[in-house]
């Protein structure tokens, strides 16, 4: 990330809106941001985290006061740039917020832009902008402020985190979420999408019924038996549609030709009416070629009239505007002799009012300048004796200062502790806070083995709870599989019924047929006579004919017949439903169960009651089939929904058992290192009671708070005695200024006296210029009376001129239409007469007197179109029917049908089409069931296949889910990191301190210090003064922010340090300033903000700001470059 422009009005002391270029200061690597103490320098800072999260860290409740108190908006806008790998991409962050009450404020515009050829707006509501900023950068303001900007006060805080705060913004910083929160959250949701797919695919195993070979061989055959019959009916069914649409094509000529013989008769009808319509129309186109003479002969008799009223009234205009004329000239040559005469008087009087009002415009500026002369001047005087009393009271206040200055000096002396005691103290401490240390491991690994065995004990309980449900859910299948028994009985109790009635039926069926070839034979014999032939054999001689027997009922009613073929429909789906249960029995005992073995007490029942007729019982038969059906339904969703539960509960048992083992070893290894910590701790507090004998062990911390104290008061004393010396310094300089200022007022006295000499006499010439004695403001109205005659004169001229001229052109156009209105009524007279004699000689060649109305014989254009049709219509369809008649006539041939004999053919290919279609639904029927069960048989293998697969992935995620349980991996990438950053620290660190302290990192993965000059001891970071703390928080920023990348793709480019400066002596900021110039060769830019001058004076390239005025404008910013 790298910074580009800044933008804020109305931030703190902001007021205008002001504009940084930090594109060109972070060309060189390294700059400065400079300004008074209170100036605004970071309030940059405030802009830049209020651009990019909204709020600001320092301000009460992250916004409370932000807002310049003469203000009521506030907006920033923040343009940065990210590289990565895959190029550049710049974006701008805008956000305006308005005053709420005093201290408040409410946003009310955020928006964030994607720079390019065009901007695009991301995003515009706040929460929306907030999200993408985090998703880009993958910061929160926290990390940034502590990562990318050092503000005031935040360097010890950066030094003391520690555990889980510590561990999160690592977490952060490296982007190592997808190591820990988000690994475990997507190996959670690996493992519950695998065990759902596998719950899925046990269900829809279950789901598929029976999809064995023999199901698959038993369907194959019965759609071959289907496929046959539908052949055999196809075949006689075509015959059948041979016959009929032979008739019905006859049968369509025959309708055809009665109604063209019924148009030829409308046509002849209609022949007078068509007579009627041809004179009518013939009439009319005579009236019309009529009609353009006379046309023509009544337009020029209007045009004569029109252009004779015309010229009558251009005569009478044209007198009327010559008077006119004449008036308008004269009155200009009056108006121009005026002028001639009084416009040179007022020329030369405006001229002199002029000049006088010049004059005294300048008296008046000069009058200004001799009071302001004499203000100034008084000023001046009033001045100098306030700078007689300032430097008065700053000499007393710097004698007052040197002796305060001398009193802390000694303070500090009595201040300082022995070098040894403190280093002993110093490794006391740090050897009591290792066995506190580990102490607490102690205590934690006594916790940890005591969760373990309450987990373990719960555990226990949980399994015994889950051993329970499984046994609940066996019971469940029990009473199933007697519901599943009953329901098979059931269906072989209707099974046995079924093919029963189908034998009865037959035999009827069989019976009837009998009956009716022996009624067929009775009848041939009794039309028998000896010598006649017979007619099947050809015999003459008839010895032995057949009896004539009773008539009887010979034929197979048709209401049995459709029970026949209904219960055969009922063989296959009460087959397959009696698969189907078995195979629902089987999922729930992996035996053999003998469900069939009451089948002949089932034929005993069904026996019994076959007293109702073929009808009923098919139609019970069908009725119970259909509630078997949805029993089994019933029955299979309740064993899917039991084989689940069961199997979840069973995996979930076993998961819970391999749990318990893993539990059980390691309650045994936490107890071990109880053990173990616990001979550990007694044997440190046995050797740091023999190491320090002097000291109490109990007593050490206050030992150790009474050297901080007194170390903390020395350091304030010295801080104290540092800011004393720039105290002086200050006022030594502002003592110089107050002289400066002395100087530089006695300079403006004199030049103001000389100043004030000049314009008196100034003023006393221009008023002898004067041309007359006048004041300002008669001249001004005696000026404006003069230019006002002038322009009158002027306009006076103008409209008179105007006024002649449009008279004449109105005067010249009257003419030229008179004389054109006399040429048109001669041409209109001569056409007129023209068209009288062309209309007349019309009249006689078409026979046409004048007394006919030409109009009224005359047709619309609707009528034409409608007569034209109307006769064209009528002849053809004279033609049309003529032809259809003689055509019809010739393909009928001679040859007729009656309507019973059409009526008797199509009711025979409807019955015909009936059972075609019967046919082919059965076929379509058996097909669908093949090509199901194919189908089914295929996923079942594959769905097995599948089985083992996420079987394998559920053991594999369940163990992996088991090892990455808590914190531990990404603790352990997170110490790796941090070690890395350490080393780095620790190098900068040493450069800056001439190799005399480094940076580690102790057990628990907080921070130490070493002090290498007083032989490595090491120290909390607490132990350090505020010089050594900068110094310290500076290294391991640098090194933090080296490696840190944002988002994990796009690094790190700039960093900023507010203060910290004041706290270092004059060779160790030689040092820092040294080792910051030598990073102006790498990719990162660095930003330092202070108010030292000596920092100030080493930088090539620095912001300096500006301090707002009191009730004036606000802080300003300029860039400057060596």
């Amino acid at each position: 990330m790298k910074p580009i422009r800044l933008t804020v009005a109305g931030l703190h002391s902001f007021r205008e809106k002001q504009t940084i270029d930090f594109e060109t200061l972070c060309e060189g690597g390294l700059f400065g941001i400079f300004g008074p103490t209170g100036s605004g320098k970071s309030s940059i800072l405030d802009a830049m985290t209020l651009a990019l999260y909204g709020n600001v860290e320092r301000a009460a409740n992250n916004t409370h006061g932000i807002m310049n108190h003469a203000e009521n908006e506030l907006s920033v806008a923040f343009t940065f740039e990210l590289v990565n790998a895959n190029g550049k991409k710049r974006y701008t962050v805008e956000r305006t917020f308005k005053r709420s009450d005093e201290w408040r404020v409410k946003t009310s515009v955020s928006r964030l832009i994607e720079e390019g050829s065009e901007r695009i707006v991301i995003a515009d509501k706040t929460r929306d902008v907030d999200e993408w900023v985090r998703r880009l950068l993958g910061l929160e303001m926290k990390d940034f402020t502590r990562a990318v900007v050092l503000p005031q006060g935040k360097f010890a805080e950066f030094l003391s985190l520690k555990g889980v705060e510590r561990r999160q913004m690592l977490q952060r910083l490296f982007n190592l979420e997808r190591y820990g929160d988000e690994l475990n959250e997507k190996l959670k949701t690996k493992l519950a999408m695998t065990t759902a797919k596998l719950d899925t695919i046990r269900a829809e195993q279950v789901g598929l019924g029976d999809a064995s070979q023999a199901a698959l061989a038993e369907q194959k055959r019965q759609l071959e038996e289907v496929e046959r019959e539908l052949a055999r009916q196809k075949e006689h069914f075509a015959e059948i549609t041979e016959q009929y649409e032979r008739k019905k094509q006859l049968w369509q000529w025959q309708q055809e030709k009665q109604y063209a013989e019924q148009q030829i008769a409308k046509c002849q009808q209609d022949e007078e009416k068509m007579a009627t319509f041809e004179r009518k129309q013939k009439r009319a186109e005579t009236a019309e070629r009529l009609l353009l003479y006379l046309q023509q002969y009544e337009q020029t008799t209007q045009e004569v009239e029109k252009w004779a009223k015309e010229l009558e009234t251009t005569e009478q205009k044209l007198r009327a505007v010559r008077k006119q004329y004449e008036q308008a000239a004269e009155a200009y040559q009056l108006i121009r002799a005026k002028k001639a005469v009084e416009e040179p008087k007022r020329l030369e009087q405006k001229e002199q009012l002029i000049k006088a009002l010049q004059l005294l415009e300048r008296m008046k500026i000069v009058a200004k300048e001799v009071d302001e002369s004499k203000r100034k001047l008084a000023f001046l005087y009033e001045k100098e004796a306030q700078i007689k009393q300032a430097l008065h009271e700053l000499d007393a206040l710097y004698e007052r200062a040197l002796e305060k200055q001398k009193r802390l000096k000694e303070a500090w002396q009595q201040k300082q502790v022995d070098m040894q005691q403190k280093e002993r103290i110093y490794k006391a401490y740090e050897a009591k806070k290792e066995w506190q240390a580990l102490e607490r491991a102690l205590q934690e690994a006594q916790a940890e083995w005591q969760q373990k065995q309450k987990q373990h004990d719960e555990l226990t309980k949980t399994i015994q709870v889950e051993t329970e449900r499984s046994e609940a859910i066996a019971a469940k299948e029990r009473a199933n599989f007697q519901r599943i028994e009953k329901l098979y009985h059931t269906v072989c109790e209707h099974e046995t019924k079924l093919e029963k009635l189908l034998y009865k039926l037959k035999q009827a069926q069989k019976t009837a047929e009998q009956e009716r070839m022996l009624h067929a034979a009775s009848l041939l014999a009794a039309s028998l006579h000896e010598g006649s032939p017979c007619p099947v054999c050809g015999a003459t001689h008839h010895p032995n004919p057949a009896q004539p027997i009773a008539t009887g009922n010979e034929q197979f009613p048709e209401e049995w017949e459709q029970s026949l073929e209904q219960a055969q429909q009922l063989v296959a789906p009460l087959h397959t439903l009696k698969t189907k249960v078995q195979q629902l029995a089987e999922l729930l005992t992996p035996e053999e169960v003998p469900l069939a073995g009451n089948i002949e007490k089932i034929k005993r029942e069904v026996e019994e009651g076959q007293d109702r007729s073929f009808i009923e019982q098919v139609t019970h038969l069908s009725v119970e089939i259909k509630a078997l059906q949805q029993d089994y339904v019933q029955c299979r969703e309740e064993t899917t929904k039991l084989l689940n539960e069961r199997k979840a509960v069973e995996m979930k048992r076993q998961e819970l058992l391999h749990q318990q083992a893993a539990l059980a070893q390691e309650m045994n290894e936490r107890r071990e290192k109880y053990n173990e910590r616990l001979q550990i701790c007694e044997t440190q507090l046995n050797q740091w009671q023999e190491t320090y004998p002097d000291f109490t062990f109990d007593t050490i911390e206050q030992t150790m708070e009474q050297l901080k104290h007194d170390e903390k008061e020395a350091q304030l004393l010295q801080e104290r005695i540092e800011k004393s010396i720039h105290f002086l310094e200050e006022k030594k300089e502002e003592r110089e200024r107050w002289k400066e200022q002395w100087q530089q007022l006695e300079r403006e006295k004199a030049e103001y006296t000389t100043l004030f000499e000049t314009k008196q006499k100034q003023y006393e010439a221009y008023a002898q210029d004067l041309p007359f004695p006048i004041e300002e403001a008669e001249a001004n109205r005696l000026l404006n009376e003069t230019e006002q005659q002038l322009a009158q004169l002027q306009q006076q001229e103008i409209e008179a001129y105007e006024i002649w001229i449009n008279a004449q052109k109105q005067y010249q156009a009257l003419e030229a239409n008179n004389k054109a209105a006399q040429l048109a009524l001669s041409e209109s007279k001569k056409r007129k007469e023209q068209a009288e004699a062309d209309w007349h000689k019309q009249l006689e060649k078409h026979e046409w007197s004048e007394s006919d109305d030409i109009h009224q014989a005359l047709l619309t254009a609707e009528e034409k179109t409608f007569i034209a049709e109307q006769i064209t219509q009528h002849r053809d369809n004279q033609r049309k029917w003529q032809n259809e008649w003689q055509r019809l006539t010739k393909m009928m041939n001679g040859e007729e049908i009656t309507e019973e004999q059409w009526r008797q053919i199509e009711q025979l290919r409807i019955k015909e089409e009936e059972k075609l279609t019967e046919c082919i639904e059965r076929a379509a029927s058996a097909k669908a069931k093949m090509e199901e069960l194919e189908e089914k048989h295929i996923r079942f293998q594959e769905l097995e296949q599948e089985r083992a697969e996420v079987e394998r992935l559920v053991r594999l995620y369940s163990e992996l889910q088991r090892v990455l349980r808590g914190n531990s991996f990404v603790e352990f990438i997170a110490e790796e990191q941090l070690i890395r950053v350490t080393r780095d620290a620790s190098e900068r660190l040493g450069a800056l301190t001439r190799q005399r302290y480094a940076i580690e990192v102790d057990s628990e993965g907080g921070f130490v210090i070493r002090d290498d000059a007083n032989g490595g001891v090491r120290r909390p970071v607490t132990t350090l003064s505020g010089g050594e703390t900068f110094l310290t928080s500076l290294s391991l920023a640098l090194a933090l922010s080296k490696q840190i990348q944002l988002r994990g793709e796009y690094p790190l480019q700039f960093f900023f340090l507010d203060e910290g400066f004041g706290t270092l002596d004059n060779e160790l900021l030689d040092i820092v300033i040294t080792a910051l110039e030598r990073l102006q060769t790498s990719d990162m830019a660095i930003g330092v903000i202070s108010h030292v001058q000596e920092l100030r004076a080493r930088l090539p390239k620095r912001l300096v700001v500006e301090p707002a005025e009191p009730s004036g404008r606000g802080t300003r910013v300029r860039l400057e470059i060596m």
